[in-house]
């Protein structure tokens, strides 16, 4: 999965469509609803505020306002810091 970011603020993700069968494996509904605001991870990529074309080849976001959302409808400081508390309760790693 290779990340690019270009001058406009975006990060462009490569390969999608594995990247988005690791988020669903690491976003458990249990995880969702203890740590955000939302049942499941559906209900999280398809709120209005996240502009992310989840489905598309490569997806691309803007990493400050995806930041942003994450502190408002969650109990992270931000999306990287979601994902790696997701990934060390779904592979019991610290």
């Amino acid at each position: 999965m290779e990340a690019t970011n270009n001058n406009q603020g975006y990060v462009f993700l490569g390969n999608a469509p594995e990247l988005m069968k690791l988020l669903e494996d690491i976003f458990t509904d249990e995880f969702m609803q203890r740590n955000t605001r939302f049942e499941n991870f559906d209900g999280f990529k398809f709120s209005s505020a996240v502009m992310v074309n989840w489905k598309a080849d490569t997806i691309v976001y803007a990493p400050l306002l995806l930041d942003s959302f994450v502190k408002e409808s969650t109990q992270f400081s931000n999306w990287d810091e979601m994902v790696r508390a997701a990934t060390s309760l779904r592979y019991h790693c610290s």
